[in-house]
């Protein structure tokens, strides 16, 4: 005996019926279902793309932003540049009155410097003994004093403020 047994004939039909539609409902769901999870599948794989056109976008952005910078302080640096020759061209467009060259003997009490080195009335000291140093490497790291008609130079006062004079002789003192 089955179950068809117990049911009246028309029972039998209607839950035959009623069981088809549920079947063919379930189907149609089943079928949905598996139209949603391509689309979801598709959805995603299309949502990573464009996560990578993004990340690729913010990274092209921040880029752009470095090269905006970095031409920022290259159009600086050009300007600051083209300060530095203007200074320049006009430092080497200094006329210099003859005059003004002057001739200063260097020497030290034992005879291992005797030098002239010409430069101008207007330089500072300093720049003189820095090209004194060239000529005389091994003075540059010691400690020394320079001396003229016995009083001290200084050396951050210019050529004329220290009353040096065309041919004068300057004492080189080595401590």
């Amino acid at each position: 005996m089955n179950y068809k047994d117990f049911l009246p004939n028309n029972s039998y039909t209607n839950f035959n019926d009623g069981n088809k539609k549920l079947l063919d409902e379930l189907n149609k769901y089943r079928k949905e279902n598996e139209e949603l999870k391509n689309k979801i599948a598709i959805l995603s794989n299309e949502n990573i793309k464009l996560n990578k056109i993004l990340s690729n976008f913010n990274s092209n952005n921040k880029q752009n932003n470095n090269v905006k910078t970095l031409n920022e302080i290259i159009k600086n640096k050009d300007i600051e540049i083209n300060n530095l020759l203007k200074k320049l061209q006009n430092k080497n467009n200094i006329n210099v009155k003859y005059s003004d060259i002057i001739y200063i003997h260097f020497i030290s009490s034992d005879k291992k410097i005797d030098c002239h080195i010409k430069c101008l009335k207007t330089d500072r000291f300093a720049e003189v003994e820095e090209q004194l140093y060239e000529k005389y490497e091994e003075y540059r790291e010691t400690n020394n004093n320079f001396i003229r008609k016995g009083e001290l130079i200084l050396r951050f006062k210019k050529i004329c403020e220290n009353n040096i004079q065309d041919g004068d002789e300057i004492q080189f003192v080595n401590w």
